[in-house]
């Protein structure tokens, strides 16, 4: 609850002591997020960390919800120092999204916050598992300062803030591995995107974001693909076996196209149009098709794309 106070002067001041009595009556003696003290077990900081979730779900006004979040992050940056959260699944925290790379090299832990103009933030952590000292790397949000986000080269302290379901493993012509990231980021309440970025992580395996394999869509010089559309619909992006029919050719005899079909793994995604020829560039009054779907097929260590195919899952 906020508190609607008259002194404006000390009115901030006033706020952030109410929340400070609220967060020690909310965390357990295990932790103190002002001494840094270390939790006893990951069931402890899993405690910790609903208590205050729990909280912040109930918070109205950005500031307080901004300070919770913070607290929230501190004590998510503390809980990751412990060992046992490589692999550990904190089931109660439904609002925290939790992916692991299929190597198990890395786990990012991250989540989303709507301010009360319905703009949405980004937070999270990149942690490389089994790694002593535990190293944990901060991903911060900077998608509003981006001035060119489809072809920029980022890191996790510049990061284009997204919630990620898919971890798709792969290598670059130079033997490099690379990650790619399927995920979806809203912005605002009237246009929403869909991402397909790619992670990888320098000599000294701090992380970025962003490589040109996308030699075959638009320019040929985006680091990542960017699909942008209205919020009020949704669109599909998923990475699985296909059986494609990619390439077709007139039958004259049975006055009908013969498609020549392959089976491999791709990512498949809706072809995304604006209800009108004359809301081009308007994303948001973009929505699916219906009946078109565009691909990408990672061949030669690139992401190839497939214009116009017609995908057919496997039975």
């Amino acid at each position: 609850m906020d508190l609607i106070l008259s002194d404006k002067t000390n009115s901030g001041m006033t706020m952030r002591m109410f929340l400070f009595f609220v967060l020690i009556s909310i965390v357990p003696a295990t932790y103190n997020t002002l001494s840094g003290q270390r939790f006893q077990s990951i069931e402890a900081a899993e405690d910790t960390l609903s208590a205050v979730l729990a909280s912040l779900n109930l918070a109205t006004g950005d500031s307080s919800r901004d300070l919770l979040n913070q607290t929230f992050s501190d004590v998510l940056l503390e809980t990751l120092k412990i060992s046992a959260s490589d692999s550990y699944p904190f089931e109660s925290l439904k609002t925290l999204v939790k992916i692991t790379s299929p190597d198990h090299r890395f786990r990012i832990f991250h989540w989303s916050l709507i301010s009360g103009e319905g703009k949405h933030k980004y937070y999270g952590f990149i942690k490389l598992l089994d790694h002593s000292p535990p190293s944990v790397y901060p991903l911060v949000d900077l998608s509003d300062s981006l001035p060119a986000p489809d072809t920029a080269l980022l890191d996790n302290m510049h990061w284009l803030g997204a919630l990620y379901y898919k971890v798709i493993s792969g290598e670059t012509d130079k033997g490099e591995k690379i990650y790619t990231l399927l995920g979806w980021a809203g912005r605002n309440s009237t246009f929403t995107q869909k991402i397909i970025e790619v992670l990888f992580f320098d000599e000294q395996e701090k992380p970025h974001f962003g490589v040109k394999i996308f030699p075959d869509y638009k320019q040929g010089n985006m680091t990542r693909v960017i699909f942008r559309f209205a919020a009020s619909t949704t669109m599909s992006i998923k990475y699985e076996k296909q059986v494609i029919a990619s390439k077709k050719k007139w039958n004259a005899k049975k006055k009908e196209f013969a498609y020549t079909l392959d089976e491999a793994l791709m990512i498949v995604c809706d072809r995304m149009v604006p209800l009108d020829p004359q809301l081009e560039g308007q994303y948001q009054f973009y929505i699916p098709s219906g009946d078109i779907y565009d691909g990408f097929a990672f061949e030669r260590n690139c992401w190839r794309f497939i214009s116009g195919i017609d995908p057919r899952n496997k039975k």
